[in-house]
């Protein structure tokens, strides 16, 4: 999907955007399904450009980073982004950025494409730790066996490399 700005030139506009976003483009392994995002918001005139603010909604499956179990996740938050035309772009030598100044959207065109936007936002709402339980024992590094569900029989050896230091305790 493409914005065009000029049309909130005179009056806000209402936005409704459903976007399917391959699983595989997001480089994140641990991503197993991805539900189509679904964006929601007003595009309105600001000076010196333009203000979209909305709602981002997403759903999916991510592998849990103990024992790669499905989770399920579900995120709606609010989102916002400002554009502003490249000309009043301040050069790097005169200024220093702020975090305000990462949400600015540059253009020079009136016709901005949406779906980059929205995929960097999604990357950001993604999980970063997922557990499938806050006990979740993960896989035996020995043998691969999920400890949630069974025990195995290997023996925990400890760090080579701490065999010294033990032997103090001793």
């Amino acid at each position: 999907m493409e914005l065009n700005l000029e049309e909130a030139l005179d009056a806000p506009v209402a936005l409704s955007h459903r976007l399917e976003v391959p699983v595989g483009r997001l480089e994140r392994p641990e991503l197993l399904s991805l539900e189509p995002v679904e964006f929601s918001g007003l595009l309105q005139k600001a000076d010196p450009g333009f203000v979209l603010t909305g709602e981002l909604g997403v759903a999916g499956e991510v592998a849990c980073s103990r024992c790669l179990a499905p989770v399920p996740f579900s995120r709606r938050g609010e989102v916002s982004w400002t554009f502003a035309p490249a000309h009043r772009r301040p050069s790097e030598e005169e200024t220093e950025l702020t975090a305000s100044d990462l949400d600015v959207v540059w253009y020079d065109d009136f016709v901005v494409p949406f779906d980059p936007l929205v995929e960097e936002q999604l990357q950001l709402e993604l999980p970063m730790k997922p557990l499938c339980r806050p006990d979740c024992l993960g896989l035996c590094p020995r043998c691969g066996t999920d400890r949630n569900t069974a025990p195995c029989d290997c023996r925990e050896e400890g760090d080579e490399r701490l065999a010294k230091l033990k032997s103090l305790l001793t």
